[in-house]
């Protein structure tokens, strides 16, 4: 037989809160005015004070037998708990399939909400950084119009003193290669030796070698895609050599040759010049800059394997169709199918 506790919904674990909150839910729909009737009204006041009472796990039917003995409305009781019985019922079948819609809901959008929410997460870090930017040259720009027109000597002396530094460290160069002409050729592993230029505490690093002084003449022209944030197969231009790469949404590229290197093209029209210590320049190609990837962030083939997305340069680079562009490279690479 139906108890109590199963007729309101609880249990001995409920609190006092906890009962009241169901009384409160079943009255509002079991109220005559809302579909309901006195008499379900009656039984359901009935269940409320014997679960305050600790009586919850008492059966209606022997309260309504002890009932019997003072009143003859035993009828009317059984029939309410009937229909409460009724009631309860229907309300858990509603409650089970609005579960089962909410599994599915959430089931099937989690995959798609959390790709979503990274790719917004790494585009808020970089709006961030842009905005604050905004704010500093806003700032720089205030400062300026605030200062007298007269030059500041201390700051002319120092870019002064910086351009001089370049003049006669270009000129001693000049003087040394001329030198070095005029003797005998000397073993040097060049390798070994870092070209190194400062202005104004911007220091870019690039191996002096005769790779980088061969690359620094020309750069594979690569071909412009329209679409961005997938890997696809193209050639450079003029050429039947084949590389894969994906593009940002600032129209910067990242590509991989047949040798398996990975480059950085990077849109002079969105980027400025501070970049990463690991990437090298290597050229310039209409409007872009291209790096070298030698080590770091975007070097490595598994990087990209095993990342959904990576950002280089404040530019976000997705993976999406890397894997199968990169066995298509390597396919036409070994000359076993043309793309």
């Amino acid at each position: 037989m139906t108890t109590f506790h199963e007729l309101l919904g609880t249990d001995d674990s409920c609190s006092i809160a906890e009962i009241k909150k169901k009384y409160r839910q079943l009255s509002i729909r079991l109220h005559p005015d809302k579909g309901g009737s006195q008499a379900l009204m009656q039984m359901l006041s009935m269940a409320y004070q014997q679960v305050i009472k600790g009586c919850g796990n008492k059966k209606c039917s022997d309260v309504i037998i002890e009932q019997e003995e003072s009143n003859d409305q035993n009828i009317d009781f059984k029939r309410k708990i009937q229909e409460l019985v009724k009631e309860k019922e229907k309300l858990q079948v509603l409650v089970e399939q609005h579960k089962q819609d909410v599994d599915y809901a959430f089931s099937a959008g989690e995959k798609s909400t959390r790709q979503t929410l990274i790719l917004l997460q790494a585009t808020n870090d970089k709006l961030n950084k842009q905005l604050v930017l905004l704010r500093r040259q806003i700032e720089d720009k205030k400062n300026t119009a605030s200062t007298p027109k007269s030059p500041n000597k201390k700051y002319c002396f120092v870019m002064l003193f910086i351009v001089s530094a370049i003049i006669i460290a270009v000129i001693g160069g000049l003087f040394y290669y001329q030198t070095e002409q005029d003797q005998p050729a000397l073993a040097v592993d060049l390798t070994s030796i870092p070209a190194t230029v400062q202005v104004n505490n911007v220091i870019a690093t690039q191996p002096a070698t005769v790779d980088y002084a061969d690359s620094m003449n020309s750069a594979a022209r690569i071909m412009i895609m329209h679409t961005i944030g997938l890997w696809q197969q193209r050639y450079y231009e003029g050429t039947r050599q084949p590389y894969i790469a994906v593009r940002s949404i600032n129209g910067s590229y990242i590509v991989k040759d047949c040798q398996g290197r990975f480059s950085y093209y990077s849109n002079r029209s969105y980027n400025t010049a501070h970049v990463p210590a690991n990437l090298i320049f290597s050229a310039n190609d209409r409007q872009f800059s291209v790096y070298r990837i030698p080590y770091g962030n975007g070097s490595t083939e598994q990087q990209w394997l095993n990342s959904k997305s990576l950002v280089i340069n404040n530019n976000i680079f997705s993976n999406n169709g890397y894997q199968s562009s990169a066995v298509a490279l390597a396919s036409v690479c070994s000359n076993s199918v043309p793309f």
